[in-house]
């Protein structure tokens, strides 16, 4: 009897541990957009050399994203360089996030994608950040963009780290917030890729500091 009263009570807490797990990675479809909205529009209009402004969206984006919380900014340099800033946030975990490379192939451009470490300086010392990097075309133009994720104290390409993250942080009642965030520029033949790629770095210089000691909301 004790046997089986003991065999009862392991089941039992197998169970509850089994029903927080789930409850940790269930999606949530319904989005606060309120929180979400407040936590992107931290992020500066003016990054180091680079003054932003915000890009209008088609309704349609936010219906497919399922999230109004996007922000979708040009950023211009002294230069005349340019580069866009995407940012789609979830205050909490939802159905999925769309990476950049399935929405660029589902308008008909071609794309490539490789892994790949930047290094950056975050408070003195050096930030390594693994990135998506990935090369766009279609009939009539080029792109290159940078992607990762954020997730709490975590930021790098890995979709699954970034879900790990998320659920160890419905676990913990820490932030459940993730974000995806996208730089890209327009490739012109008039400019290496080595150039465009220092410029990409250049601008996430300025921003991953702004998201690593400012705002640990996003």
């Amino acid at each position: 009897m004790a046997s089986l009263k003991l065999r009862y009570l392991i089941a039992l807490v197998l169970l509850s541990a089994a029903a927080c797990l789930v409850k940790s990675l269930q999606y949530d479809s319904k989005q606060d957009d309120v929180a979400g909205l407040a936590a992107i529009r931290t992020i500066p209009m003016r990054l180091g050399k680079w003054q932003g402004h915000d890009v209008p969206l088609a309704e349609e984006v936010y219906d497919i994203l399922e999230t109004r919380a996007i922000l979708n900014r040009k950023y211009v340099s002294p230069e005349g360089n340019y580069i866009f800033l995407s940012i789609v946030h979830y205050s909490d975990t939802k159905v999925d996030f769309h990476a950049p490379e399935a929405c660029l192939g589902g308008r008909g451009e071609r794309t490539t994608k490789i892994v790949k470490k930047i290094y950056l300086t975050l408070n003195g010392k050096t930030f390594p950040l693994t990135i998506a990097e990935v090369k766009a075309k279609n009939f009539d133009s080029q792109s290159l963009s940078y992607y990762f994720y954020k997730a709490g104290n975590f930021m790098g390409q890995s979709y699954i780290k970034m879900r790990l993250n998320i659920a160890y942080n419905r676990l913990t009642e820490q932030n459940k917030s993730g974000s995806l965030i996208r730089v890209s520029v327009p490739m012109q033949l008039t400019v290496s890729k080595e150039k465009q790629e220092a410029q990409l770095v250049q601008f996430l210089q300025e921003l991953v500091p702004f998201l690593v000691n400012h705002d640990k909301n996003i």
